[in-house]
Formats: structure tokens, sequence, C-alpha cells
């Protein structure tokens, strides 16, 4: 009989295993500090142009006002939740990025002046997995809006009582990402980098084609036998299939909890004559298999969702991970010195938390935020100075193109569906290199990334999930 803490555990690690494929890298990367808290502030506020990539006049002075009722603790202020498991106790620092990178963010945006004038207060809401409606009690009480963070069991958000329902409370939300169906098909969110549970990019298989011709022929998904991780391997037949020219072999579950030994696993993949493999897991237990396969002798591609940007697929030895290819709409934080977004989130960052988590879940939150006041500073300019709820979220589903000041690829945080451009990164000698497209090659179809056209396939089996709807924003 499993255990109730063996169940936590398959629960967590399959939330975590969807987290990564939805959303983005969890790829840490110590962040350099240095400097008093009182030497980073000065510096800062000295510093800061209230400008982020090619996005200007964010932050600054002005004479905003909440709308009443709708989160401020004190005149001139803003309250902004933050979503994140990082006390987790099974999984300490789950998401800690994501607190991490609203902490510089709203540091830096407070230096200049604030949201026109109001000064961000965060409210750490804390779900450690387990405690998600608790969080959402404080929220509901105390925030205008959840910006930046993410719960790994979001579905908790809908907990039906009027004092902790993500709807009955009237939240909004421009979240570091969104896991669930639940989430991801209700309204009151938007989403920087839309990553809705009905859609899936195709760019990449294209890609993988192009760089890959003979390898890219067979594939064979391997996933944790779960049924939230089916999701992601929904979505992902949906895309094969319309990319087409890859034979799918019968996929291949594996225990979410991991395998004491990965051989046996190895040896089907091997036995399935697949020329390739995409895994559907947490790069710990990815490395393991990788590393199974290289001792099979299995001479394969291994193509992975953007969670396995993470050195610690290397943990296993820098060989077994040779050749890992892995897809991701953000510039690859090996590029910084060529994309200044992405070099300010690094810097943002190491200023004002040092030792922060650097992850590309990181630059999702920013690019979030980044949303977020941007659709503030409009409802303030037409609203005549008064921020309120419904502005907020029908300004940002309003955007059409977004890039997160130039942290990622084109979105559309309106229409709710994946960016159809994207980058290949291999890995090389226990570190990442860019693959496809080439920076001014045939493919660049701008900032170093490929955007086929209709490389958006839509899932069309049932997930078995209904949309939640509060009638009062905008669908």
């Amino acid at each position: 009989m499993r255990t109730v803490s063996g169940r936590i555990l398959l629960a967590l690690v399959a939330s975590v295993a969807l987290v990564a494929a939805a959303c983005g890298a969890s790829g840490d990367e110590p962040a350099a500090g240095g400097g008093s808290e009182e030497e980073t502030t000065t510096t800062a506020a000295e510093a800061s142009t209230a400008s982020w990539g090619d996005l200007d006049n964010l932050c600054g002075p002005g004479e905003a006002t909440v709308a009443p009722g709708e989160g401020t603790s004190a005149p001139g202020t803003i309250n902004i939740a933050v979503a994140s498991d990082r006390s987790s106790d099974i999984r300490p620092g789950l998401n800690k990025e994501l607190w991490d990178a609203s902490v510089a963010f709203s540091e830096w945006c407070n230096a200049a002046g604030g949201i026109q004038g109001l000064q961000i207060e965060l409210i750490d809401s804390d779900g450690k997995l387990f405690e998600v409606e608790s969080a959402m009690t404080t929220i509901c009480t105390e925030a205008f809006a959840m910006v930046g963070g993410a719960f790994t069991q979001d579905q908790l958000e809908f907990s039906g009582k009027a004092g902790s329902d993500f709807h009955q409370c009237n939240m909004i939300d421009i979240p570091g990402f969104a896991v669930s169906p639940e989430k991801g098909l209700s309204n009151g969110q938007v989403q920087a980098v839309p990553n809705p549970p009905t859609k899936k990019s195709t760019q990449w298989l294209i890609d993988f084609k192009t760089v890959e011709p003979e390898d890219s022929k067979k594939n064979v998904v391997v996933y944790g036998e779960l049924p939230s991780l089916e999701v992601v391997k929904t979505q992902y037949d949906a895309a094969v299939q319309q990319v087409g020219g890859i034979e799918q072999l019968p996929a291949l579950p594996y225990p979410v909890a991991g395998l004491s030994d990965w051989t046996p696993l190895a040896q089907k993949v091997k036995d399935s004559g697949a020329t390739s493999m995409y895994w559907i897991g947490e790069p710990s237990n990815a490395a393991n298999l990788f590393k199974a396969l290289r001792d099979q002798g299995w001479e394969g591609t291994i193509i992975n969702e953007t969670n396995i940007y993470d050195d610690q697929v290397f943990g296993a030895g820098d060989t077994a991970a040779e050749g890992i290819i892995v897809r991701t709409a953000y510039h690859p934080f090996e590029e910084a010195d060529q994309w200044p977004a992405v070099q300010q989130y690094l810097d943002n960052l190491a200023e004002f938390v040092p030792g922060g988590k650097v992850a590309s879940l990181g630059l999702q939150s920013t690019s979030a935020w980044l949303l977020f006041v941007t659709a503030a500073n409009t409802c303030a300019e037409k609203n005549a100075n008064v921020i309120d709820r419904t502005c907020v979220i029908t300004e940002a589903e309003a955007v059409e193109e977004w890039t997160g000041g130039g942290m990622h690829a084109p979105s559309d945080p309106g229409r709710t569906q994946p960016s159809e451009c994207g980058l290949l990164v291999v890995a090389k000698s226990g570190t990442w290199e860019r693959l496809y497209p080439q920076i001014g090659g045939t493919d660049d179809d701008g900032d170093g990334f490929h955007c086929p056209a209709d490389s958006v396939a839509t899932v069309t089996e049932d997930l078995g999930v209904e949309a939640k709807i509060n009638p009062k924003y905008p669908n």
C-alpha cells in the first residue's frame, strides 16, 4: 500500500514536472551580489531610468490612487501578492525564482518612484504546496492583484468559498505561469507568455526536423505516469500530428517519484527502435535516464521542454547530457550580453537580491510584472489617476504584441495562445549554446528566433475540465 507521504511526493513531483513543461526553465545559476542593502538601494535609485529594455517610462512619480476596497494598506501604496511554494517541506525552494524576481523588480520600481507614484507593497503568498487556500484567504482580503508568481497546484485557487476563491473575491492575476487546465482556461488572468492547455507550439518540432532530419523520424515519449502529466503528452501528440513526418512510437510511462534503476527503462527506449526521445519530467530524473541510455549505447537525440535548460541535467556527467536539445522562447542567459533586457534582469537581481535564484522562470515573472505595470499606467491615464482591477486586466488582455522589453520571443497575451517563435539550445561540454536558428541566419525571423507560419497546434482531445469564468472580467 502506498503511504500518505508517498502520495504527497508523487503529487509534488507531478506538479513540478507539469510546471516545468508548462512554462519555462528552472536552470539555477548563482547571482552575483555585493554591497549593503543601503548602498544597493541608493545606487539603484540614482541609476534608474525607469525603463526596461525597450519599454520606457514604466515607473516613476505620479498621483495615482487605488480604487476603493481593492487592495491598498495606506495612501500611496498598492498591495500585490506573489504566489510561490518555496517553503514547502517536501521541496524547499520550489519556485523561489518567482519571489526573488518579484522582490528585485518591485524594489527597482519603487526606487524609481513606484507605479504612477504608488509604492508596491508585496504580499508573500507562500502556498507551501498544500496551503493554497490559506494563502488565497490573505490574498482575497489584502491584495489588489496577483502578479509574477504562481502556485504549483493553482487549481486550488478555486476553493468555492467566498473568502478564498479566486473568482468569488474578484481577484485578478498576471501570473508567472499557469499550471492546471482549471487555471489556464479561467478568466481574470492574463499570461505575459501564454501557455493554454488547449494549444501547443510546433516551431520547435519543425526546427528539430531541420537540424536532425534522420533522428527525428522515429520518436518515443517517456512521461511520468500521472493524469496531470498526460495533459502535456496530449499537447505534444497534437503538435506532432500537425507537423507530420515524425512516427510516434508507443509511449513509455515511468513512476514520477523516479526509479532506483533506470536501466530497464533505457533498454525499452532502445528496443523501441526510437531515434529520438521526448522526456516529460524533472531535470534530475532526466539526467539519470540520459546516463542509462548512453550506458546502453543508445545514440539517438533527446528533445526536451524548456525545463531541461537546467544545469541539473549535467549531474550524471557531461557525457550523458551531451547533445541534448531544448526549446525556449527566451534569450539564453549565455547570450545576455546581446540582449539588454535579459542582462538587466541579471543585474537587477544581483543588486536587490544578492544570491537570488537565476532562472528562466525569473524572466517570465519579470515579464508579468512589466505587463502589469504597463496596464496599470494605461488605466491611470484613462481613469483620472484611478487604478482598478477591471481596467488592469482589460488593458493587459488588450496587448497584442509583447516581448517583456526584449527578454523573449513575441507573444500575444490577449489571444491566449503560444508564440509561434522560439529557438533551440544544445548541451555541449557541460554548458549550453545556441543550436538553431543562428543569429542573422536564414531562419532568423528577428532577434534570433524562428517563427514558422501557422506553428501552433490545437488540442482537440477532451481534457475533462470546464473553464472557470468570472462574468465581471473579459474572457
